[in-house]
Parts: C-alpha cells; sequence; structure tokens
C-alpha cells in the first residue's frame, strides 16, 4: 500500500497527508536552475539536492516519519544570469515562495518543517524564511533551513578533492556527483582541462563569512576549479555520505519537538 510506506509527499492523497501530517517532518528540498560550466547541466543543484533528501528520507523513514515534497528547482541565482543558461528569482520574490510554502504546509497540519538546500545562493534566504515563519508569523511550528553541506562539513572534509572545495561550484565535487546520478548529462568532451590552480571564486568560498568580490564571477568563469579530481566513485563516496549525514540531521531536527 503506497501510504504506508512512500516518503513521498506528491504521491498520497489529501486524506492521507492530513493523517500523517501532525507527526511528520515535511522536508522541502531546495535547489536552483543555473550556469555549471562547459560540462555540466543547468539542473545540476536540483539534481544533488533531490537525490539527498529523497534518500535521506528513507534512510531515516524507520526511525521518525518524513514527507518529502517536489523539490523546488528555481533559487536566487542573479550573480548567474550573465553566463545565460539560469533562471533565477529576486530575493524578494524568493522569500515570499518559500514564505508561501511553509505557511501552506502548516495549513495542510505540519508541525515540522526543514528547508533542504542545495544551492549556494538559497542559504540566506532559506534562513530569513524560518525566522520570518518563526517569528514573524508566529506559525506553532518547528522551521528550519540547512544547506546539505552545512550537515555534512566533517564528512566533505575527509574527500581527497586536491584543494578543491566541496561543494565548490562545476567542479571536482560536483562533477564526480553527477558522474554517480546522471552520468549521460555530463558533457566528458567539454570538461575544462587540468589547471595549476584554483579559481579566484574558489578564494572567495574560503571565507567563513559572507564576502562578496565584484566581477569574481565572471574572472573565474563561473567555476571554483577544474574537474580532473572527478569521478563517478568519488561521487558515490561523497552522496553516501551526504545523506547519512543529512539522515541524522533530519531526526534530530524531528525531535525537537
Amino acid at each position: 500500500m503506497v501510504a504506508a510506506r512512500t516518503t513521498r509527499f506528491d504521491e498520497l492523497t489529501r486524506e492521507e497527508l492530513a493523517l500523517r501530517a501532525p507527526d511528520a517532518t515535511a522536508v522541502v528540498p531546495i535547489g536552483s536552475i543555473e550556469q555549471h560550466g562547459p560540462h555540466l547541466p543547468v539542473c545540476t543543484d536540483t539534481e544533488i539536492i533531490t537525490q539527498v533528501a529523497r534518500s535521506a528520507a528513507e534512510l531515516c523513514a524507520e526511525t521518525v516519519p518524513v514527507l518529502v515534497t517536489p523539490t523546488l528547482p528555481f533559487g536566487l541565482a542573479q550573480h548567474h544570469l550573465p553566463f545565460g543558461g539560469t533562471i533565477s528569482f529576486s530575493s524578494k520574490v524568493y522569500l515570499e515562495l518559500l514564505t508561501e510554502i511553509g505557511t501552506s504546509l502548516v495549513n495542510d497540519g505540519f508541525q515540522r518543517i526543514l528547508f533542504l538546500n542545495g544551492h549556494g545562493g538559497n542559504v540566506s534566504a532559506a534562513s530569513m524564511a524560518a525566522d520570518r515563519l518563526s517569528y514573524e508569523y508566529r506559525l506553532d511550528a518547528h522551521i528550519g533551513a540547512a544547506s546539505y553541506w552545512e550537515c555534512a562539513a566533517d564528512s566533505l572534509a575527509k574527500l581527497d578533492l586536491d584543494g578543491a572545495p566541496a561543494p565548490g561550484h562545476a567542479g571536482s565535487f560536483e562533477t564526480s556527483c553527477l558522474l554517480a546520478l546522471r552520468p549521460e548529462l555530463v558533457r566528458t568532451d567539454r570538461v575544462p582541462p587540468a589547471e595549476v590552480g584554483l579559481q579566484p571564486l574558489a578564494e572567495q568560498a574560503a571565507f567563513t563569512s559572507t564576502v562578496r568580490i565584484p566581477g569574481i564571477w565572471q574572472r573565474s568563469d563561473g567555476r571554483t576549479d577544474d574537474s580532473h579530481r572527478a569521478s563517478s566513485d568519488l561521487g558515490r563516496i561523497a552522496l553516501k555520505m551526504i545523506t547519512a549525514d543529512v539522515a541524522d540531521f533530519i531526526v534530530r531536527f524531528h525531535r525537537t519537538r
């Protein structure tokens, strides 16, 4: 019976959702459609976060009840617009959108809502949406916002990426993940050649605080690093670790209420 075993919000009827909502955590994966260099598809962030969210939900479903909504494929990606191949909301519209999703889920009966993020540009808006729903709207629900790389920071630090950042952007890490998930979408004949050092964008990403440098995305060709360390094996290892860490985070979040 589908209702008894699924962790997919969109596979249930309204009656089935009404029964499960009060006890379940609603996980809302948020991604982006944006350029990822000359070799990766624009759906990269969305593909990764969808896989991570669904796999993590399956992993922790026997411990806590979890339902994963459809992934929101568009995000805040204004910094990618100069390259083309990008669809982005403005920050004002995106914040409103996340807020509406949250209020809808509370109206559906959910008392635990987690925005699970897979795109760097969404971080501040997701956190602000959680604050807004909790403190301005005063909704009687536990609201969370987390990026998969935050949940899996210790695991990602163990990956052998030859100094490249994880997740970075359109480099070894993301190329590896796509080789593991959707190898047919990786244009292997267009992978940038090995480079001596990282792109300037990686220097900005190394800051733990928010730093914005004009023109750095264009100077870096929209990438943090090349993909010379990428492999499907590395991608499978990374995704397995991330999934386990995100599942652990979901369980801990669920138990806050």
